[in-house]
């Protein structure tokens, strides 16, 4: 099927004198009506042969994949007839709004099958729309992007300035609600990481919303999940079904659920030194030692956990530094193991039941490098920053979240930043993009008017 679309654009330009921001200017003011009118006259040409395919003498052959229906009546079975006769149109428009300012008004033809009597709409099915669908999913893709990007808020705003329709925030995240991105397996040997991070739930209490990532040999981050209202063993459970094979390392900033559920998920585990040294000192403040001496003991476990990887490639680490790095590992550990039962004697409780529960994993990642090669950062902050850019997406003014919603959000922001490829496949398959329509301008001249 081919369809030819001829439009004329007039320019005028009074006194003979403009400069070129005027002409481009008033050329793209004409061509975002242009597009609208253009793709409203592609879709009633489609419509046309559509339905002139139904109406006349062509045989089955030729109407394959149109007019397949359902009896009309209780029955249901499937009509034999494949020839229709036209009905008319709808008395209402059907509007749809699209990417770049497309806006689409027209109103749909319908047909009689003279069989049955049955009337259909073929337009509808052949543009694969939805009962009530009044945006294309082109358009959700840019309005889930823009909003994965910053927040409704800017993001709407932003669709307007770049020339799309004007969406209020509540549209655009009633729209970006639906997207549901699927989740990914895990693979084997890498890195991995978990938190959570909490949001104004419905109706109007605290939530939490969680996520699993991997982090891979090269440093780049692979999510695996986000989950709200669902504990640390469920999570566990799940991530457990889809991992291709045991984890090198688990990388957290040391809460008991998450190290007792997720820590059996991975070969080792690794606490972050800098949680480790923050939380420490808070033991401290709780076991009532003064701010001196917290400083000190700051400064003091800083000193311990100071072990970076070496620079060498973990094979081409001679036998010599490799005995000397497990032996800074064993004399750090016993250090900390004497910190642990001087705090005993001084009566800290707490901050030495700290130090006991994180002395034997902070030193997972030199472990992990030497067994593995695969080189682990030593503490949380990447993990702490996707919290970031996540935290900023769900606390938005006049709405509360809830956990299907919140796990939503959080899925579309994880595989939009770091997961292109998944992100990709998901929007050409809700799409179906088949490469079955292609436009290009076969003209473009000028004439001169008095």
């Amino acid at each position: 099927m081919r369809i030819l679309i001829e439009m004329e654009l007039e320019v005028k330009i009074p006194g003979d004198r403009a400069n070129v921001n005027e002409i481009f200017m008033a050329v793209q003011t004409a061509m975002l009506d242009a597009r609208s009118q253009a793709a409203t006259k592609a879709i009633e040409g489609y419509e046309e042969q559509i339905i002139k395919t139904l109406c006349g003498a062509s045989g089955r052959g030729a109407k394959k994949g149109l007019g397949s229906h359902a009896e009309k009546g209780p029955d249901g079975k499937r009509c034999r007839y494949r020839t229709f006769r036209r009905a008319g149109r709808w008395s209402d428009e059907r509007t749809l709004y699209g990417g770049d300012g497309i806006v689409v008004r027209f109103r749909p033809r319908t047909v009689e099958c003279v069989g049955c009597g049955r009337r259909m709409t073929p337009i509808l099915e052949a543009l694969e729309l939805e009962d009530g669908q009044r945006q294309t999913d082109e358009l959700l893709l840019r309005v889930t992007e823009s909003v994965a990007e910053t927040s409704y808020r800017r993001g709407s705003a932003q669709l307007e300035v770049f020339g799309e329709v004007p969406i209020p925030k509540s549209t655009a995240h009633r729209m970006v609600a639906d997207v549901e991105i699927p989740t990914s397996r895990s693979e084997e040997g890498t890195i991995l990481g978990a938190d959570g991070t909490g949001f104004k739930r419905q109706p109007g209490k605290k939530g939490e919303v969680r996520f699993v990532l991997e982090i891979k040999g090269n440093g780049v981050l692979h999510p695996i999940g986000v989950w709200a209202g669902t504990s640390w063993e469920e999570i566990s459970q799940e991530v457990q079904e889809r991992q291709a094979g045991q984890a090198s390392l688990f990388l957290s900033d040391g809460e008991r659920a998450l190290e007792n559920w997720m820590g059996k998920l991975a070969q080792e585990q690794s606490r972050c030194h800098w949680h480790f040294s923050r939380d420490l000192s808070y033991a401290l403040w709780q076991d009532g030692v003064s701010k001196e001496e917290r400083d000190d003991e700051k400064e003091n476990t800083r000193r311990l956990l100071a072990i970076e990887l070496p620079e060498e490639d973990m094979e081409e680490l001679s036998p010599r530094k490799r005995l000397e790095l497990g032996r800074r590992i064993e004399s750090a550990e016993a250090e900390l193991a004497d910190l642990q039962q001087a705090f005993l004697e001084k009566g800290y409780d707490r901050a030495a039941t700290y130090v006991g529960n994180a002395k034997d994993r902070l030193f997972g990642y030199l472990r992990t490098w030497m067994a593995t090669g695969i080189a682990c950062p030593r503490a949380t902050s990447i993990i702490e920053n996707l919290i970031r850019e996540l935290v900023r997406r769900l606390k938005k003014i006049g709405w509360n979240w809830s956990d299907a919603g919140a796990a939503r959000m959080g899925r579309i922001v994880m595989v939009r930043r770091y997961d292109q490829e998944k992100w990709e496949e998901y929007w050409k398959k809700r799409m179906n993009l088949q490469g079955r329509c292609t436009a290009r301008l076969t003209r473009c001249e000028y004439k001169l008017c008095a």
